[in-house]
């Protein structure tokens, strides 16, 4: 095997220890109200998961009414668990499958219409491409079948999103599913989280000395510094507004902006620590977190 064979594989694997094998992770909805420029946190939490393993990665339906999410668990006959997409109702208070396949881990759902949600399909080969799964019958599509491995993805606009691909370093790009042509590099050292900011513009976090800076990308390739730098430690988060973001250390909720960030809440009454994603729904009413077991 050579060099950056060895490389691509040990990406890989680092990836998928950090996705599909960490356990230990639950998610919380809370209530969120926000009146001129003050956000509010309640802390009447109804837990979506709670059980020994890993559920991650929440994402809200369109309509706000449901929550998509990966959950690890087992499969009968194998020893080894795999990741599968659920999806949690609000109104019925019950989770269903979305994907569960048996030679495939499928992680991070995100909305892509009405009728389906793309996802990071796994294959047996340990191949990662950015899928499209129908939520009408369960069938799945790949995207690009060039372009892997991807471990995160965020829409630009229908026809594009912004891609964290594995190699040496991992690296931003634009997929278009219509084109054919191979993407350039746009970043490099980038974080995980990856965000639609507004139709057109995504955004994305670059590592500098231990911490995380966020930045936008155009549908065109273009990148702009936003002045926002995460706490240190802290990957995660969410935009509350055009100016600021939200972040979680440990059992504190941040608001962060430019050169400051403030408290909204602190979760530790509720027995919350090491808080990493959140999601918002569409309409502002409701927060997800994802935090450590006790």
């Amino acid at each position: 095997m050579g060099l950056k064979q060895k490389s691509l594989t040990t990406a890989l694997t680092l990836l998928l220890a950090n996705t599909v094998c960490a356990e230990g992770t639950d998610i919380m909805l809370l209530p969120l109200s926000e009146k001129d420029g003050h956000f509010e946190i309640e802390l009447e939490p109804v837990h979506i998961t709670q059980r020994d393993g890993y559920d991650n990665q929440p994402k809200f339906t369109l309509d706000s009414d449901s929550i998509f999410f990966t959950r690890m668990q087992g499969v009968e006959g194998k020893e080894q668990q795999q990741t599968d997409i659920y999806r949690y109702s609000l109104q019925d208070n019950a989770a269903i499958n979305i994907t569960q396949t048996d030679e495939h881990s499928e992680y991070s759902a995100t909305p892509y219409d009405s009728d389906s949600v793309s996802i990071i399909g796994v294959n047996p080969q340990g191949q990662q491409h950015l899928r499209k799964v129908n939520l009408l019958n369960a069938e799945q599509e790949v995207w690009r079948k060039d372009i892997e491995p991807i471990g995160y993805h965020a829409w630009l606009n229908e026809n594009q999103a912004a891609v964290f691909v594995l190699g040496d370093v991992m690296t931003l790009q634009i997929l278009d599913i219509r084109g054919s042509e191979r993407p350039s590099i746009l970043a490099e050292n980038i974080g995980r989280c990856l965000q639609t900011v507004r139709h057109g513009k995504v955004s994305f976090t670059v590592e500098e000395a231990g911490q995380h800076h966020l930045k936008t990308l155009s549908s065109k390739g273009h990148i702009e510094d936003t002045g926002i730098t995460l706490p240190k430690g802290v990957q995660d988060y969410i935009w509350l507004d055009e100016v600021s973001v939200l972040a979680g250390e440990n059992s504190r909720l941040l608001k962060v902006e430019r050169d400051k960030a403030s408290v909204i809440a602190d979760l530790e009454e509720l027995n919350v620590r090491g808080i990493t994603r959140l999601a918002i729904s569409p309409d502002k009413s409701k927060l997800a977190i994802v935090y450590e077991r006790p």
